[in-house]
């Protein structure tokens, strides 16, 4: 089902807390949007197949910024939606290994949902699952809660995703380190004012009399 929300256009498939959603990406042509495309965007992330070197998943997705390739947390950026479908294991390779070569140009894909749960069913806001630095997280744009290390990243629900944030939000927003006072600086002790030197005193001159001389 078409269905139009806060972020665009999206299809919704299922009701409830087992609806999946899937956005409906700007570079398709509103023409060609019908049920063989909402099959495919409903089934994503696509796995293109497991990496040569590696052994693990090469996942391609639709994300906030756009289409991209994902292995081992790290991310290449696609041209087009029909790209997330169409790229196989060589092209994605390679493109995995330019976007190694030059990670300055991959800093925005590097943001990249892992997962895209669904709408927050109290809310109504989307909730992606993310990875960080100290690991995975859930978000609704606005809070973001840690994903505990007993909830698997493949089977966590979306109202366990939910729930998460619900009770990071409750919780408030995390207190920061308040900033120490600058000790004051002590005023400076004031010279006292260098007594003035008294004046040398003249030494008295005793002038002897002349002796007068004898008449």
């Amino acid at each position: 089902m078409r269905k139009s929300g806060r972020f665009g256009p999206y299809f919704e498939m299922g009701e409830g807390k087992d609806a999946k959603r899937a956005s409906i990406p700007k570079d398709l042509p509103s023409e060609d949007i019908g049920l063989e495309w909402a099959v495919k965007l409903l089934s994503l992330p696509r796995t293109v197949g497991q990496h040569p070197e590696t052994g693990e998943d090469i996942i391609a997705a639709i994300g906030r910024y756009g289409p991209y390739l994902m292995h081992q947390k790290k991310y290449a950026r696609l041209q087009s939606t029909a790209d997330v479908f169409e790229t196989g294991m060589n092209a994605a390779v390679a493109k995995l290994a330019e976007a190694a070569a030059n990670p300055g140009r991959g800093r925005s894909a590097a943001r990249e949902p892992l997962k895209i749960l669904g709408k927050h069913p109290r809310t109504d806001e989307e909730i992606k699952l993310m990875e960080g630095r100290y690991g995975a997280y859930v978000t609704d744009g606005t809070t973001n809660a840690t994903l505990p290390k007993s909830i698997a990243q493949d089977q966590l629900t979306l109202e366990e995703a939910a729930q998460l944030i619900d009770d990071r939000a409750a919780k408030g927003p995390a207190k920061g380190n308040k900033k120490k006072a600058a000790p004051k600086k002590s005023a400076a002790k004031k010279k006292s004012p260098a007594k003035k030197k008294a004046p040398a005193k003249k030494k008295a001159t005793t002038t002897k009399a002349a002796a007068k001389t004898k008449q």
